[in-house]
């Protein structure tokens, strides 16, 4: 069994805490960095914090930076927020750096006794700020503005994982440029649509391990069958951007759920 593999944990019926993760975009030909309560999701719809309260603040937007700010731009963003949050009683769900329009937002989810005081707030900071500042506050016990802006797509989720399993083997002196084998884990609903999905991946170069039966997921009659493919590479996130979106792509032909990757420590 490999050492790092990525994946959600199990549904659980306590509390969702927060779990904040970073992802890269691009707008405007230029990047977005954007930062994440993924545990969030598991919580919607939230009747108690009905309404979505999004902030806007102008920075100085340094593209070249991974950061795309300075630290003492994040500084100043970071203290403006505390400053609001200390006013603004709710559930901090994210952020978004958007390079191109050197803008910064950030939402908070709050009960309906606090929407009228975040705005009374906001408009007083918007009134003394030095820095360009919008707000909007809008009725979404959805949570369609944090799906919108904010919830990454499958691509992007799986850009995340692969943050962390980097992360996880730097801590043993594993820096990813290694080459080394890569599972990938895809579930299918019968086992010729797996056999078929193999085929076409054979063409790019990646390897049969092992296929299983499962038994039916809760709630469903039939077997899933769990293929495993193995291909050989450096654990390079660009390089893994591609591959992730060429097996997610090939599994809408094939009705197959890209679940996870796993490597080891080389």
């Amino acid at each position: 069994m490999a050492l790092f593999k990525s994946g959600s944990a199990a549904p659980s019926s306590a509390p969702v805490a927060a779990d904040f993760c970073d992802y890269t975009d691009t707008f405007g030909n230029q990047p977005v960095l954007v930062t994440c309560d993924m545990n969030f999701y598991k919580s919607l719809p939230v009747p108690t914090l009905p309404y979505c309260v999004k902030v806007q603040i102008e920075i100085n937007a340094d593209p070249s930076n991974p950061d795309l700010i300075s630290d003492a731009e994040l500084a100043h963003v970071t203290n403006m927020r505390s400053i609001i949050g200390q006013h603004i009683k709710g559930r901090y769900v994210g952020q978004g750096i958007v390079a191109s329009q050197n803008t910064l937002y950030f939402m908070i989810y709050v009960a309906d006794t606090m929407s009228k005081t975040s705005k009374n707030m906001l408009e007083q900071t918007k009134s003394t700020t030095f820095r360009r500042l919008d707000y909007s506050i809008t009725y979404d016990p959805e949570g369609n503005e944090y799906l919108e802006y904010l919830y990454p797509n499958e691509l992007q989720k799986k850009q995340i994982e692969n943050r962390k399993i980097l992360r996880s083997l730097r801590g043993y002196g594993d820096d990813g440029t290694a080459s080394r084998k890569i599972r990938f884990h895809v579930a299918f609903p019968n086992r010729k649509a797996a056999l078929d999905f193999f085929t076409a991946t054979s063409e790019k170069g990646f390897a049969y391990e092992s296929l299983t039966q499962e038994p039916a997921p809760k709630d469903m009659v039939l077997p899933r069958y769990h293929l495993v493919l193995v291909r050989e590479f450096p654990f390079d996130l660009e390089l893994l951007d591609l591959v992730d979106n060429y097996l997610l792509q090939l599994c809408e032909q094939y009705e197959g759920d890209f679940r996870s990757v796993e490597t080891d420590v080389v």
